[in-house]
């Protein structure tokens, strides 16, 4: 049965890495994400269901096919352990499966506040990067450039000892890391791109939960999504290059 597992994993994975289209709408990829957990929902009840069927099915003709009285205990033993395995399975792709529905809407939220910025915005969503998609990358003409990773999760954010906390607990995923690498691969890429080195402003923005005042964590930026046109319509000290600005098609098309 771990077979049934991995098998919908590595097609999951396979779907989800080499799609020939890239996703230009905000949660767009998160929510063929949803779609494709709820597909390998079904395949997996349908498989797993079809399993016990012909177990039960075995075990009436267990006298016709010479399986004695063990033996007939034994199937019904082994389709239980199905069934549980099946139940358990999923309630979990169940779980995932509303995690990235949660987790499109957060996107889609944040990208229906990113249209109010003016023409001195551009706003690029769902850039596929080696760390997981980055969900908004924002080029100012004032104030540089803006990558935004949204994150749905409700209750309460805060910062312990430079930790990030949600409802008090270690998050399920590390965040900061998160942003951080695709933070550095974006400002890396941008930089080849138009061999203008670039500082590349990370934001953490949280649609459901309130978020405690905090300082940067690692330079990463942790707020509300009330706060977000703020954050990016606020002058930066640290003065962007107008070069950024001049090749944003250039970069548009690159990512």
């Amino acid at each position: 049965m771990l077979l049934v597992g991995r098998w919908l994993l590595r097609r999951n994975r396979y779907k989800l890495t080499y799609s020939n289209n890239q996703p230009n709408r905000a949660g767009q990829s998160t929510r063929e994400m949803a779609a494709l957990r709820y597909k390998n929902r079904v395949w997996f009840v349908l498989l797993t269901t079809g399993i016990v069927l012909l177990i039960i099915l075995v075990a009436y003709h267990s006298n016709t096919l010479g399986i004695g009285g063990f033996g007939f205990v034994g199937l019904i033993i082994l389709a239980r352990l199905v069934m549980n395995y099946s139940d358990a399975g999923t309630k979990k792709m169940m779980k995932e499966e509303r995690r990235a529905i949660r987790g499109a809407k957060g996107e889609e939220k944040v990208g229906s506040i990113l249209e109010s910025l003016g023409e001195e915005f551009l706003v690029i969503h769902d850039v596929l990067s080696p760390y997981g998609n980055i969900d908004h990358v924002v080029i100012s003409k004032e104030n540089g450039i803006f990558l935004l990773e949204t994150k749905a999760h409700g209750g309460r954010v805060s910062v312990n000892n430079g930790h990030l906390l949600v409802n008090g607990y270690d998050p399920e995923k590390d965040f900061i890391a998160q942003t951080l690498n695709n933070t550095y691969w974006l400002r890396d890429k941008i930089c080849n791109l138009i061999d203008v080195h670039v500082w590349v402003i990370p934001v953490l923005v949280f649609t459901n939960a309130f978020v405690e005042g905090t300082a940067p964590i690692k330079g990463v930026k942790i707020i509300n999504k009330k706060y977000l046109l703020n954050t990016l319509q606020r002058p930066n000290t640290k003065a962007p290059n107008l070069v950024i600005w001049e090749k944003r098609e250039k970069i548009i098309k690159a990512l």
